[in-house]
């Protein structure tokens, strides 16, 4: 369990091409007091470490599909239970997907005290989306990402640099697809809690970062809340291993 003064969360979201993973790991390594989730990254590292938490998720993970909604609740759990007492701020990534989870989120982080104080959209049209995906590259190594198709190597550490397999040209328009029928209802609901910011990700990368960072660092928001939900998640909490 943390000790100390828990951190403010920021949930973090966009089209598929939109740069905000690419944003947050620039700004995960400039600050120390910053810490991310996502919900497949977070798991894959339950995973690989042995958790059963981890082994129940892999699977699933791995074939990039969706997980139960309670396995995402224990696991949010789980990664606010284990944070740095250095960390100030959350950036949770991909997650709520649509109303019950904003509302397990919601109830998850007010059980530990932890405010939530903005849900960002990183916004760009379908068209800029279409091209970013299809020139992104990944590291194989550090798993940065350029946008030159051409690359020899990962600008950042030389590593060898693939294409993502779900940016192929129909499993982006199925992602970009599912982004739409969800980003509509999900805006609704944060915007009723005055939690919603915008950040325009056609901007150059560096004031993308700097507005995104502004979003995350809003540790007086006006708008933050604990919860507007239904009872504790203890009984499910119950169920974690250290």
């Amino acid at each position: 369990m943390r000790n100390g003064t828990p951190p403010n969360a920021v949930l973090v979201t966009g089209p598929p091409g939109a740069g905000k993973s690419t944003a947050l790991m620039a700004l995960d390594d400039r600050h120390p007091d910053l810490a991310r989730f996502g919900v497949r990254d977070y798991g894959l590292r339950l995973a690989a470490a042995g958790h059963p938490l981890g082994t129940r998720m892999r699977e699933t993970l791995l074939r990039q599909e969706l997980l139960p909604d309670e396995l995402v609740r224990l696991e949010f759990a789980h990664f606010l239970d284990h944070l740095p007492a250095a960390v100030r701020v959350v950036a949770v990534e991909g997650y709520p997907r649509d109303r019950p989870q904003c509302d397990d989120l919601l109830r998850t982080a007010a059980d530990r005290d932890v405010r939530v104080t903005g849900f960002a959209v990183v916004t760009v049209p379908d068209g800029t989306a279409r091209t970013r995906v299809a020139n992104r590259r990944l590291c194989v190594e550090c798993g940065a990402t350029t946008d030159d198709p051409d690359a020899p190597a990962c600008p950042g550490c030389g590593g060898g640099v693939t294409r993502r397999r779900d940016d192929a040209a129909a499993s982006f328009e199925r992602r970009l697809a599912d982004y739409h029928r969800i980003i509509g209802d999900l805006r609704a609901y944060f915007a009723e809690r005055s939690l919603l910011r915008e950040v325009d990700g056609t901007r150059p990368s560096d004031e993308v970062r700097a507005a995104l960072w502004e979003s995350l660092d809003a540790v007086d928001a006006v708008g933050a809340v604990d919860a507007d939900v239904p009872d504790s998640t203890d009984d499910l909490t119950d169920d974690l291993e250290d």
